[in-house]
């Protein structure tokens, strides 16, 4: 075999520094001509290629530079990429893509020592021994284990391989297994059990017998002591369940039994929404972690019914500060990566994986605290659409059948992702399995999924699901419970390379993959598109009625599982919780003391100024949030005098088989602080923000879905977690809001994702012990129809229009808000929400809007009134005259929370003057008041504060986190 090393590097002028390149090792069986290679390899226009050591100095002169290339068995998408390009070229060859970097330091910015190898680049470089491989131990086969559920048998095994199957878990698993009469089980069926009853996977918190006590204080909702028989069925389905009762089941096309939720928002075109976390392998390798996340949550939507077509990708990342412990970086968590890093890579896997697949990234949010620097929490989901019927049949139906054959389509096995859902069912420890980390391939995900949607519209299989967490194990699993059975030929799976022992084949999450139950009379069909499309399909199995997941290899069993034992065998959990009022969330580094604020127009431009508030456009701006030319609703509005932030995606639906009338509106909502003072408020808060968003871009209330995704720290109570038993009442009280709120509002759940396990438990960098988990977090996410003719602009338009601040009367408050995290403001508890009169508030201004009474519309979230009016001047650039607070009428209690107050149901709009006797009569005096007028001036005045004018305070706000994050 011919090996040759190719050197890529931008071309440059004569004595510029030495720049970054690219490097690539191809390995063919003959030597490949070099002006192929450069071909393939480069841009003739902008870059260059080095072929031996002569043409490297040239560029590189003397410099000391370092290679930077994946660790064998990493999945490497430039590598294969080059490939198939040189494929096409006639040319058979393998090729490992790696980098070049002109020092070290720039090398271990790049470098994560879990995914890459980092060497200095040497003389003979030009002459390599050989193409990295993956050396795995030959002849490895099928291990059994006696049945002893003891510490120093299964338990000893499950420790070692990382299961996370409790004494509990064994016990059941032993116990079944001696009645059937068996003496010993396989590592295959151990880890198709421990892949299958995960945390991740199973969601047993969720399910588990609760025990709840309470001793609220005065002031706080009390829930009472009671028994929660599973928290998802009597919250979570509760909600929907009461939608259902109200008459909007009919928009319920399926709801928590297929991959992501379907609704019928409107006519010929049905949405699917699902929204995942993927934190554990973030902590790690934060950009790995984020592209297999997003391109995770793409086939969940693929794996959807039939398989819908994604449309449009969100994201919300809850990270610690770019700069925390910036002074003494030993006291931050050893084993996982910096916040600076975290921060850039989260952000660049969730750029690839949709900037490379082809999906428009339309809406998200950044949180910062200092929790999440154990385990940040990256939430992303993606929007996808179905036709209501396919070939034939209704689309989100689907099944597979006793004889239908098992296929595999897309990439091939390996070892990364091996024990990924039970490594996101532990917490995070100084010592992580690096198999557990994966690196995504957007462009093999692009290829498979357009197979997909061929595939469905010929009618070509009966059923598809995503092969995720579990691998093979989840997949297939889960399909025979729609057959009533089947086999799976571990010797037919396609591997990366040789020598995977078998339960390595069953479990790996290996990416871009999908599984398809596809009829025998339709396999060769089935197989032929799958060729002419460059993707890999093989039939690996059948499915059948045996009652069985039957694991063969080698041409032997290497385990048999009955299905019912499988799906619902895992011993249902117990638990106690208890809740006894607010509490500092514990974190191991010291907050500031409280300080005195600034007058309210400089604490105006440091509030706009702080990472929670401030701008995100230059991590925004590098999403395409323009492919596929359906997105009518931007991330950000530019206008003549610059940027101001959206309050939702939307998206038109015409290309996507609705009418020219339909739209659909995206939005989040995201209030974790408070869940230091009252889940119940957090919960409601969050529900609360997500249908004002969703308002703000046009969307119908009466026509809205909602997904929950909770993300806590280890809420089961242990020697080793004291802490467990509060933070189950947390998520008990949680629950409860978000049941309460979307009740209140009439908004079914319709999906979720929930991780209970978002702790670290370790040391810090310099040694010393340190364990925390991440606040108590939950994401909801929602989508509405929109007409695309009556969404309101987010700004205000120009002089002359009236400042509204419309919301419930004194619902204002300080408590857990920007301005109290900024300056460490003291402030009592917010006052009790009365849901009802919310939506009350949210019912009227659906309507105003939908009648052009409202100029604009603006949400008032961080930052409170004056933040969200500052924030409405940014894109037209017109200035405003506020009335001091209290407006002419009686002072407020406290002047600091009149404008910076934060609260449920509550805008900022502006309304022309002849509108206002209109929309008052609509709100009542109650519910609006008038704080103000834009004018022409370009300052934002305050009535006995002076001004500031707003090109300043855009400044502040565009520049505030690019200041924080820059190195």
């Amino acid at each position: 075999m011919a090996l040759a090393r190719v050197e890529v590097y931008p071309r440059g002028r004569p004595g510029a520094p030495p720049p970054e390149g690219r490097a690539y090792l191809v390995e063919s069986r003959d030597p490949v001509p070099r002006d192929v290679l450069a071909r393939v390899l480069a841009n003739d226009v902008a870059q260059s290629c080095a072929f031996d050591e002569e043409g490297a100095r040239a560029v590189l002169g003397g410099a000391p530079a370092v290679e930077v290339f994946p660790r064998p068995g990493v999945a490497d998408p430039a590598g294969s990429a080059a490939s198939e390009l040189l494929g096409l070229l006639g040319v058979g060859a393998r090729v490992a893509a790696g980098r070049v970097f002109p020092d070290r330091a720039a090398a271990a910015a790049h470098a994560n020592p879990l995914v890459h190898r980092t060497a200095p680049l040497g003389p003979g470089r030009f002459a390599p021994a050989g193409f990295p491989e993956v050396g795995l131990a030959p002849g490895r086969d099928v291990e059994e284990f006696p049945l002893d559920p003891g510490p120093g048998g299964l338990g000893r095994v499950s420790r070692e391989r990382r299961l996370a199957l409790g004494p509990g878990d064994l016990g059941a698993l032993v116990s079944f297994l001696r009645g059937l009469g068996r003496r010993a089980v396989t590592d295959v069926e151990l880890e198709v059990v421990a892949q299958t009853w995960s945390e991740h996977c199973k969601h047993r918190i969720f399910a588990a017998r609760i025990r709840y006590r309470e001793d609220a204080p005065p002031g706080f909702r009390a829930l009472g002591d009671r028994e929660v028989d599973g928290l998802f069925a009597t919250y979570v389905e509760g909600a929907t369940e009461a939608a259902r009762a109200r008459g909007k089941g009919g928009m319920l096309v399926s709801v928590f039994r297929d991959n992501a939720g379907v609704v019928r928002l409107h006519e010929g075109v049905d949405v699917c929404f699902k929204v995942e976390t993927h934190n554990s392998p973030s902590a790690l390798d934060p950009y790995g972690g984020a592209l297999t996340g997003i391109l995770g949550v793409n086939r969940d939507v693929l794996g959807c019914g039939l398989g819908a077509r994604p449309v449009a990708n969100t994201d919300v990342f809850c990270l610690p500060l770019p700069g925390l412990c910036g002074e003494d970086p030993g006291r931050l968590p050893a084993g996982v990566a910096p916040p600076r890093r975290m921060l850039e890579g989260v952000h660049r896997g969730v750029e690839d994986g949709g900037n490379k697949s082809g999906v428009p990234t339309v809406n998200g949010a950044m949180l910062f605290h200092e929790s999440y620097a154990g385990k940040p929490l990256v939430f992303v989901g993606t929007v996808g659409v179905l036709p209501p019927t396919v070939a034939g049949r209704p689309s989100a139906a689907k099944a597979a059948r006793p004889g239908d054959l098992a296929y595999v389509a897309g990439g091939a096995v390996g070892i990364d992702g091996i024990h990924g859902a039970t490594f996101s069912s532990m917490g995070l420890d100084r010592e992580p399995p690096p198999t557990a980390v994966q690196i995504g391939d957007p462009y093999v995900q692009k290829k498979l999924s357009d197979f997909l949607l061929a595939a469905r519209d010929r009618g070509l299989f009966e059923s598809v699901t995503d092969n995720g967490a579990g691998g093979l194990a989840s997949s297939v699993g889960e399909m025979a419970r729609e057959s009533g059975g089947a086999v799976l030929d571990l010797d037919r799976v396609p591997l990366k390379y040789p020598g995977l022992a078998p339960w390595e084949i069953v479990v790996s999450e290996s990416q871009e993959r999908m599984t398809f139950a596809v009829p025998p009379e339709k396999a060769p069909a089935f197989e032929g598109l799958a060729r002419d499309m460059g993707v890999d399909a093989a039939r690996v199995g059948r499915f059948d009625a045996s009652g069985e997941l039957a694991v063969r290899s080698g041409g032997r069993d290497a385990g048999r599982l009955p299905l019912g034992f499988l799906h619902g065998g895992a011993p249902r959990m117990e638990l106690p919780a208890r809740w006894d009022g607010p509490g500092e969330h514990p974190v191991p580094w010291r907050r500031p003391e409280p300080r005195d604020p600034p007058p309210p127009l400089e604490a105006l431009r440091r509030l706009l100024a702080s990472p929670d508030v401030a701008s995100k456009e230059a991590w925004v701006r590098r999403y395409d949030h323009e492919v596929q030319g359906m997105t009518i609703g931007k991330p950000f509005h530019k206008g003549p005098a610059g940027a101001g932030p959206a309050d939702a995606g939307v998206l038109w639906l015409a290309g996507h088989g609705g009418g020219e009338g339909d739209a659909l509106a995206v939005a989040c909502g995201l209030a974790p602080r408070l869940s230091e003072i009252d889940p119940w408020l957090m919960a409601a808060a969050s529900v609360d923000e997500c249908a004002r968003n969703l308002l703000c871009g046009g969307g119908s209330l009466g026509r809205a879905a909602l997904l929950d995704n909770f993300c806590w720290p280890d809420p089961v109570a242990s020697p080793d977690n004291p802490e467990g038993e509060r933070r189950l009442g947390q998520l008990v009280r949680a629950a409860a809001g978000l049941h309460d709120a979307c009740v209140a509002y009439g908004l079914p759940l319709v999906s979720g994702k929930d991780s209970m396990k978002n702790d670290y438990r370790g040391a810090s960098r310099a040694g010393e012990p340190l364990s925390f988990g991440v606040l108590p977090t939950l994401l909801v996410s929602g989508v509405a129809a929109a007409d695309p003719r009556r969404v309101p602009p987010n700004f205000a338009g120009g002089p002359g229009e009236l400042v509204l601040e419309i919301g419930p009367e004194g619902g204002a408050s300080l408590a857990a808000s920007a301005f109290s995290r900024l300056f460490r403001a003291p402030a009592p508890p917010p006052p009790p929400y009365d849901l009802d009169e919310c939506r009350g508030v949210l019912g009227a201004v659906e309507e105003l809007r939908d009648g052009g009474l409202l100029a604009s519309l603006h949400d008032v979230s961080d930052g409170g009134f004056l933040t969200a009016v500052a924030e409405a001047l940014f894109v037209h650039g017109p200035g405003a005259r506020l009335d001091a607070p209290g407006g002419g009428g009686p002072a407020p209690a406290d002047p600091l929370a009149d404008l910076f107050g934060e609260g449920p149901a509550r805008f900022v709009a502006t309304v022309r003057p002849g509108d206002l006797r209109s929309v008052l009569g609509a709100l009542g005096r109650a519910r609006a008041r008038v704080r103000g007028e834009t004018d022409g001036s370009g300052v934002l005045a305050l009535e006995g504060a002076g001004g500031a004018p707003v090109d300043g305070l855009r400044a502040a706000w565009r520049d505030g986190l690019a200041r924080e994050a820059a190195p």
